[in-house]
């Protein structure tokens, strides 16, 4: 006699077949509903899903290190560099072990960004050469040695604003890109305020209203 079974609708659940025969049929119930899933719409959707995010992230211009990334000197031209997370391109870059982003150009000041494709380089400059690349920090050798490290703003990061005198000022943002917004946030009495100009690639254009007035900038 044939084992009928049921097959839900909504999930392909397999409803098992009572009495005669269950062992055997409960068994290849099993095997159903692991096909069913495998091929499920869900599992599709989860997928497109992953690319859409993918999409945003490249459409808001949203990269850099989310956290970890965190560089140090070094007895030689490799910086040193931990684990951390970071998003270039719109995709995640999280290695369970320490990277090793090569040597740095010698007696230079050089800008360590990751790009989602290629991976790590250098350059002088501190926006980043490609559209979507995650700027690392900044590294200063000498002729055989990294002498000092920079590590880049985190996205949604704090910037320290200490002006010494009132009037404009210019502070380096370290995203690597053009910031997508940012607050102000005053820690003394006084006032910090934009420029005309709020922000390029670079730098954060500020103004202060007088000495000894601090504050901070919530970036992104």
């Amino acid at each position: 006699m044939a084992i009928v079974r049921t097959v839900l609708p909504r999930k392909g659940i397999v409803q098992p077949k009572h009495g005669d025969n269950y062992e055997t049929d409960l068994d290849q119930n099993w095997q159903t509903i692991d096909n069913l899933l495998q091929d499920a719409g869900d599992v599709e959707a989860a997928v497109l899903a992953a690319g859409t995010v993918e999409a945003l992230l490249q459409d808001l211009s949203i990269s850099g290190v989310v956290s970890g990334f965190a560089l140090s000197t070094s007895a030689t031209l490799t910086p040193g560099l931990t684990t951390g997370v970071l998003y270039a391109q719109g995709k995640r870059y999280a290695p369970a072990t320490a990277p090793n982003p090569g040597p740095a150009p010698a007696n230079q000041t050089a800008y360590l960004f990751y790009n989602g494709t290629t991976g790590f380089y250098y350059q002088t400059s501190p926006a980043g050469a490609t559209a979507g690349d995650a700027l690392i920090g900044k590294v200063v050798t000498d002729g055989s040695r990294v002498t000092s490290v920079t590590d880049s703003t985190k996205l949604w990061g704090w910037i320290s604003l200490t002006p010494s005198a009132p009037g404009d000022f210019t502070v380096e943002h370290y995203l690597g890109r053009a910031p997508l917004g940012a607050i102000i946030g005053m820690c003394s009495g006084g006032a910090i305020w934009w420029q005309d100009a709020w922000w390029d690639d670079t730098n954060l254009y500020l103004v202060a209203s007088g000495v000894d007035v601090t504050a901070g900038v919530q970036i992104w």
